[in-house]
Protein backbone atom coordinates (compact mmCIF):
# COMPACT_ATOMS: atom_id res chain seq x y z
CA UNK A 1 0.00 0.00 0.00
CA UNK A 2 1.31 3.65 -0.44
CA UNK A 3 2.38 6.15 2.00
CA UNK A 4 -0.77 8.15 0.21
CA UNK A 5 -3.08 5.49 0.65
CA UNK A 6 -2.28 4.37 4.52
CA UNK A 7 -2.87 7.81 4.95
CA UNK A 8 -6.31 8.15 3.76
CA UNK A 9 -7.41 4.80 4.89
CA UNK A 10 -6.24 5.78 8.28
CA UNK A 11 -8.45 8.58 8.24
CA UNK A 12 -11.09 7.68 7.17
CA UNK A 13 -11.39 5.02 9.52
CA UNK A 14 -11.67 7.57 12.26
CA UNK A 15 -15.28 8.75 10.77
CA UNK A 16 -18.28 8.04 12.80
CA UNK A 17 -19.92 5.18 12.25
CA UNK A 18 -23.83 6.84 10.79
CA UNK A 19 -25.83 5.34 13.14
CA UNK A 20 -23.74 7.11 16.16
CA UNK A 21 -23.51 9.62 14.09
CA UNK A 22 -27.06 10.44 13.29
CA UNK A 23 -28.11 10.67 16.92
CA UNK A 24 -25.52 13.79 17.34
CA UNK A 25 -27.18 17.00 18.33
CA UNK A 26 -24.39 19.08 16.83
CA UNK A 27 -21.40 18.42 14.78
CA UNK A 28 -18.89 16.82 17.01
CA UNK A 29 -16.04 18.26 14.84
CA UNK A 30 -16.91 21.62 15.74
CA UNK A 31 -15.61 24.23 17.94
CA UNK A 32 -17.27 27.00 19.57
CA UNK A 33 -15.86 30.29 18.82
CA UNK A 34 -15.87 31.60 22.56
CA UNK A 35 -13.27 28.48 23.22
CA UNK A 36 -11.54 28.80 20.03
CA UNK A 37 -11.02 32.80 20.39
CA UNK A 38 -9.51 32.19 23.84
CA UNK A 39 -7.44 29.50 23.01
CA UNK A 40 -5.44 31.59 19.97
CA UNK A 41 -5.55 34.43 22.82
CA UNK A 42 -3.83 32.16 25.15
CA UNK A 43 -1.58 30.98 22.09
CA UNK A 44 -0.64 34.92 21.43
CA UNK A 45 0.15 34.97 24.74
CA UNK A 46 2.57 33.14 25.32
CA UNK A 47 6.29 32.15 23.83
CA UNK A 48 5.93 31.56 20.42
CA UNK A 49 6.51 28.06 19.03
CA UNK A 50 8.95 26.27 16.91
CA UNK A 51 6.85 26.81 14.21
CA UNK A 52 6.86 30.40 14.30
CA UNK A 53 10.93 30.12 14.15
CA UNK A 54 11.27 27.94 11.65
CA UNK A 55 8.93 29.62 9.63
CA UNK A 56 10.36 33.33 11.25
CA UNK A 57 13.84 31.54 9.74
CA UNK A 58 12.90 30.82 6.17
CA UNK A 59 11.44 34.29 5.34
CA UNK A 60 13.16 36.88 3.06
CA UNK A 61 13.07 40.66 3.09
CA UNK A 62 9.62 42.47 2.20
CA UNK A 63 8.08 38.43 2.80
CA UNK A 64 4.83 37.25 2.19
CA UNK A 65 3.22 34.37 4.01
CA UNK A 66 0.00 32.25 3.07
CA UNK A 67 -1.72 30.47 6.16
CA UNK A 68 -3.63 27.36 4.55
CA UNK A 69 -6.51 26.74 6.72
CA UNK A 70 -6.14 30.22 9.22
CA UNK A 71 -8.71 29.67 12.13
CA UNK A 72 -7.70 32.84 13.97
CA UNK A 73 -4.33 33.17 12.74
CA UNK A 74 -2.63 32.31 16.14
CA UNK A 75 -0.13 30.16 14.44
CA UNK A 76 0.70 32.71 11.58
CA UNK A 77 0.20 36.41 12.76
CA UNK A 78 3.52 35.97 15.26
CA UNK A 79 5.38 35.18 12.41
CA UNK A 80 3.95 38.12 9.91
CA UNK A 81 3.48 40.81 12.27
CA UNK A 82 5.63 43.91 11.29
CA UNK A 83 7.37 42.05 8.02
CA UNK A 84 5.27 39.82 5.84
CA UNK A 85 1.96 40.30 4.13
CA UNK A 86 -0.23 38.14 5.32
CA UNK A 87 -3.01 35.95 3.18
CA UNK A 88 -5.35 33.49 4.95
CA UNK A 89 -7.38 30.58 3.47
CA UNK A 90 -10.34 28.96 5.04
CA UNK A 91 -13.53 27.28 4.64
CA UNK A 92 -15.36 29.49 7.71
CA UNK A 93 -16.26 32.85 7.17
CA UNK A 94 -16.65 33.08 10.98
CA UNK A 95 -13.15 31.69 11.59
CA UNK A 96 -11.86 34.64 8.41
CA UNK A 97 -13.95 37.30 10.63
CA UNK A 98 -11.94 36.10 13.95
CA UNK A 99 -8.51 35.88 12.07
CA UNK A 100 -9.10 40.11 10.54
CA UNK A 101 -10.35 41.13 14.16
CA UNK A 102 -7.59 39.51 15.68
CA UNK A 103 -5.38 41.30 12.64
CA UNK A 104 -7.05 44.58 13.68
CA UNK A 105 -6.33 44.04 16.89
CA UNK A 106 -2.41 44.19 15.95
CA UNK A 107 -2.90 47.00 13.55
CA UNK A 108 -2.05 44.33 10.89
CA UNK A 109 -4.24 44.47 7.76
CA UNK A 110 -4.68 40.51 5.91
CA UNK A 111 -5.87 39.32 2.90
CA UNK A 112 -8.85 36.36 2.93
CA UNK A 113 -9.61 33.74 0.94
CA UNK A 114 -12.84 31.13 1.70
CA UNK A 115 -13.11 28.32 0.49
CA UNK A 116 -11.77 24.76 1.34
CA UNK A 117 -7.87 24.03 -0.07
CA UNK A 118 -7.05 23.09 -2.84
CA UNK A 119 -10.11 23.76 -4.61
CA UNK A 120 -9.63 27.27 -4.64
CA UNK A 121 -6.23 27.34 -5.17
CA UNK A 122 -5.94 29.14 -8.32
CA UNK A 123 -7.57 32.27 -7.08
CA UNK A 124 -4.91 32.48 -4.37
CA UNK A 125 -1.57 34.24 -5.03
CA UNK A 126 1.33 32.61 -4.37
CA UNK A 127 4.01 33.20 -1.27
CA UNK A 128 7.07 33.06 0.08
CA UNK A 129 5.62 30.24 2.38
CA UNK A 130 3.11 28.48 2.27
CA UNK A 131 2.21 27.42 5.59
CA UNK A 132 -1.22 24.70 7.41
CA UNK A 133 -1.04 24.36 11.19
CA UNK A 134 -2.62 21.04 12.63
CA UNK A 135 -4.95 20.66 9.59
CA UNK A 136 -3.42 17.80 7.97
CA UNK A 137 -5.71 15.59 9.99
CA UNK A 138 -8.41 16.70 8.15
CA UNK A 139 -7.65 15.68 5.15
CA UNK A 140 -8.10 12.44 3.57
CA UNK A 141 -6.96 13.60 0.37
CA UNK A 142 -3.22 14.65 1.44
CA UNK A 143 -1.62 14.96 -2.15
CA UNK A 144 -3.12 17.16 -4.00
CA UNK A 145 -3.04 19.35 -0.83
CA UNK A 146 0.76 19.60 -0.37
CA UNK A 147 1.01 19.64 -3.96
CA UNK A 148 -1.06 22.78 -4.07
CA UNK A 149 1.26 24.41 -1.29
CA UNK A 150 4.33 23.61 -2.97
CA UNK A 151 3.35 24.79 -6.31
CA UNK A 152 2.20 28.14 -4.30
CA UNK A 153 5.71 28.57 -2.42
CA UNK A 154 8.77 30.19 -3.39
CA UNK A 155 10.62 29.13 -0.91
CA UNK A 156 9.32 26.43 1.11
CA UNK A 157 6.02 24.41 1.98
CA UNK A 158 5.85 23.88 6.30
CA UNK A 159 3.02 22.16 7.74
CA UNK A 160 2.74 21.68 11.71
CA UNK A 161 1.01 18.70 12.74
CA UNK A 162 0.66 16.83 16.25
CA UNK A 163 2.78 13.57 16.13
CA UNK A 164 -1.05 11.72 16.62
CA UNK A 165 -4.21 12.14 15.89
CA UNK A 166 -5.28 15.62 18.15
CA UNK A 167 -8.33 13.13 18.98
CA UNK A 168 -6.10 9.87 19.81
CA UNK A 169 -6.95 10.79 23.67
CA UNK A 170 -10.83 10.21 23.05
CA UNK A 171 -10.21 6.68 21.81
CA UNK A 172 -10.47 5.21 25.57
CA UNK A 173 -13.51 6.92 25.75
CA UNK A 174 -15.17 6.25 23.12
CA UNK A 175 -14.85 2.75 23.78
CA UNK A 176 -15.94 3.12 27.24
CA UNK A 177 -19.11 4.86 26.19
CA UNK A 178 -20.27 3.36 22.96
CA UNK A 179 -18.01 0.14 22.79
CA UNK A 180 -16.13 2.13 19.58
CA UNK A 181 -12.72 1.17 18.78
CA UNK A 182 -10.68 3.94 17.14
CA UNK A 183 -7.75 3.49 14.66
CA UNK A 184 -3.78 4.13 15.52
CA UNK A 185 -3.04 6.36 13.25
CA UNK A 186 -2.32 8.09 11.13
CA UNK A 187 0.79 10.21 12.59
CA UNK A 188 3.77 12.59 11.46
CA UNK A 189 5.61 9.86 10.75
CA UNK A 190 2.82 8.62 8.10
CA UNK A 191 2.82 12.23 6.84
CA UNK A 192 6.60 12.75 6.32
CA UNK A 193 6.42 9.03 4.09
CA UNK A 194 3.54 10.67 2.32
CA UNK A 195 5.62 13.68 1.08
CA UNK A 196 9.21 11.31 0.57
CA UNK A 197 6.94 9.87 -1.81
CA UNK A 198 5.36 12.83 -3.59
CA UNK A 199 8.92 14.58 -3.94
CA UNK A 200 11.51 11.64 -3.72
CA UNK A 201 13.27 14.11 -1.05
CA UNK A 202 13.32 13.44 3.11
CA UNK A 203 11.48 16.78 4.19
CA UNK A 204 12.93 18.47 7.47
CA UNK A 205 11.47 17.33 10.51
CA UNK A 206 11.61 19.65 13.49
CA UNK A 207 10.09 17.95 17.15
CA UNK A 208 9.01 19.61 20.38
CA UNK A 209 6.58 20.02 22.55
CA UNK A 210 4.53 22.67 24.66
CA UNK A 211 1.49 22.34 26.88
CA UNK A 212 -1.92 22.64 25.00
CA UNK A 213 -3.46 26.02 24.61
CA UNK A 214 -6.87 24.58 25.68
CA UNK A 215 -8.68 25.26 29.20
CA UNK A 216 -11.71 25.49 30.34
CA UNK A 217 -13.33 27.66 32.38
CA UNK A 218 -15.56 25.67 34.35
CA UNK A 219 -16.90 21.70 34.60
CA UNK A 220 -19.80 22.69 32.61
CA UNK A 221 -17.75 24.01 29.74
CA UNK A 222 -14.99 21.03 29.93
CA UNK A 223 -18.22 18.41 29.78
CA UNK A 224 -20.26 20.26 27.40
CA UNK A 225 -17.23 20.30 24.95
CA UNK A 226 -16.31 16.60 25.16
CA UNK A 227 -19.97 15.16 25.00
CA UNK A 228 -19.88 17.23 21.57
CA UNK A 229 -16.76 15.70 20.93
CA UNK A 230 -18.21 11.82 22.09
CA UNK A 231 -21.66 12.25 20.65
CA UNK A 232 -23.32 12.68 24.43
CA UNK A 233 -26.77 14.33 24.69
CA UNK A 234 -26.78 17.85 25.96
CA UNK A 235 -29.05 16.31 28.55
CA UNK A 236 -26.98 13.86 30.02
CA UNK A 237 -23.11 15.69 29.60
CA UNK A 238 -22.82 16.21 33.27
CA UNK A 239 -22.37 12.88 33.63
CA UNK A 240 -19.47 12.67 31.83
CA UNK A 241 -17.36 14.72 34.85
CA UNK A 242 -16.25 11.31 36.98
CA UNK A 243 -15.09 9.80 33.45
CA UNK A 244 -13.25 12.41 32.60
CA UNK A 245 -12.07 13.71 36.18
CA UNK A 246 -9.19 11.39 36.59
CA UNK A 247 -7.28 13.16 33.21
CA UNK A 248 -8.20 16.46 34.52
CA UNK A 249 -5.92 18.68 35.84
CA UNK A 250 -7.52 22.37 37.79
CA UNK A 251 -5.02 25.11 37.62
CA UNK A 252 -5.49 29.16 38.82
CA UNK A 253 -9.03 28.45 38.72
CA UNK A 254 -8.95 26.93 35.65
CA UNK A 255 -8.98 22.93 33.64
CA UNK A 256 -7.27 21.62 31.39
CA UNK A 257 -7.51 17.75 30.54
CA UNK A 258 -3.95 15.57 30.44
CA UNK A 259 -1.27 16.64 32.35
CA UNK A 260 1.51 15.66 30.03
CA UNK A 261 2.73 18.56 27.36
CA UNK A 262 1.36 17.71 23.28
CA UNK A 263 4.05 16.60 20.98
CA UNK A 264 4.80 18.52 17.22
CA UNK A 265 6.29 17.93 14.60
CA UNK A 266 6.84 21.12 12.19
CA UNK A 267 7.72 19.48 8.28
CA UNK A 268 9.78 21.84 5.68
CA UNK A 269 9.19 21.33 2.28
CA UNK A 270 11.80 22.98 0.53
CA UNK A 271 10.31 24.81 -3.30
CA UNK A 272 12.67 23.27 -6.30
CA UNK A 273 11.97 25.88 -8.54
Amino acid sequence: MSAASHWREQLEAWALPDGLLSTAEESPYGWSQSLWKRRSAVAHSTEPSETVRIVSDLMPEQCTLLDIGVGRGRASLPIAEGRCRLTGVDESLEMLAGFAEDARNRSMTVETYEGRWPDIAARVPAADVVMSANVAYNVADIVPFIQAMLDHARVAAVLEITDRHPWAHLAPLYRQIHGLDRPDGPTAEDLVAVIFEMTGTEPEVHHWERQGHVWYESWEELTDYYGRRLVVPKAERASLRPILEPLVIEEDGLLRVGADPTRFATVVIRASR
